[in-house]
């Protein structure tokens, strides 16, 4: 996925495990769970595909590993029973499901790094950019996940101006 897919499903999922298991008590912060659904690729692409490319060549390297999300998730809860914020879990929710949706379980050297080897694999994918933009138009279940997740984040933005809690939104990250 490139963006709107990782965006969109993310807020989708939570949100319903929000409106079903977490009932009574709607406190999230989506401010921090959208950061999070695509903070793996703000770290990854500038390091493993711009500035380090020969050093890594490898878009997908610490911020998809199971260690990065699982650091975000301790903190973040931590600071949630401790101090009654999650903002921090809310960033590890969103990276773990950025690897689910980025089926970082066929990489398993990336997703156990350090574990299985203190190097990241080389990834034959050269130019993941231009990849990625043909597959959007040429793969059925890449660019449905893009418009499916572009869709529920249009849903969510509409629905927010249309009862005027935008500034809410802005201001606390509730949907």
């Amino acid at each position: 996925m490139i963006f709107f897919g990782h965006l969109g499903l993310t807020t989708g999922a939570v949100k319903i495990c929000e409106n079903t298991v977490l009932s009574k008590k709607k406190d999230i912060d989506y401010r921090f769970l959208l950061v999070g659904s695509i903070l793996p690729d703000l770290i990854d692409k500038p390091i493993g595909a711009f500035f380090f490319r020969n050093v890594f060549h490898n878009s997908r390297i610490f911020g998809h590993t199971l260690l990065f999300s699982a650091v975000l998730l301790c903190i973040g809860l931590y600071r949630q029973l401790r101090h009654k914020k999650n903002g921090i879990l809310m960033l590890g929710i969103g990276s773990a499901i950025h690897l689910i949706l980025d089926s970082m379980w066929l990489y398993g050297r990336i997703l156990f790094w350090p574990f299985l080897g203190a190097t990241f694999p080389t990834r034959p994918e050269g130019h993941w950019l231009n990849e990625g933009i043909l597959r959007l138009l040429s793969d059925p279940v890449y660019f449905s996940s893009e418009i499916i997740g572009f869709v529920i984040i249009m849903y969510y933005f509409i629905k927010l101006i249309k009862r005027g809690k935008l500034r809410n939104f802005i201001k606390n990250g509730q949907l």
